[in-house]
């Protein structure tokens, strides 16, 4: 199968939080692809600042980059969905997680994260795994 790791699913694999277990599962199979928004890559080094570990970034991106089978950019197609998955959002959705939901749809691929909010997206074509909490 093919993933979109959420920024909340790649965060809670690179801190051991809750939902780790699921994101092993999916690197360590050999059928699994797991792709990421570029948008992501902001928000993990944002978390590792508000920490002040941002002198980490580097070994981080250096440890994930060969787990990623794509980086994916934000396209037009993308941003125009993301208004799309906003509007009938059923609870308040923020514009990046509407961008990365946007991207596994887009894309068709299925969105791995742990944030509630996604959760709340009505379009049955988003094909969500939310993470476990352990």
């Amino acid at each position: 199968m093919s993933y979109l790791l959420d920024s909340s699913a790649w965060l809670a694999h690179l801190f051991g939080e809750p939902g780790v277990e699921d994101v092993n599962l999916l690197f360590s199979d050999p059928h699994d692809a797991v792709s990421i928004s570029a948008l992501s890559l902001p928000e993990v080094y944002g978390r590792l600042k508000s920490l002040g570990r941002q002198d980490q970034w580097p070994t981080v991106w250096e440890l994930y980059t060969p787990l990623f089978s794509e980086i994916i950019p934000v396209d037009e197609g993308i941003a125009h969905r993301s208004i799309l998955l906003r509007a009938t959002a059923a609870a308040r959705l923020p514009t990046i997680d509407s961008l990365i939901a946007a991207t596994a749809q887009v894309r068709r691929l299925t969105l791995v994260h742990r944030d509630p909010h996604m959760a709340a997206i009505q379009d049955p074509d988003l094909r969500q795994q939310q993470l476990t909490a352990e």
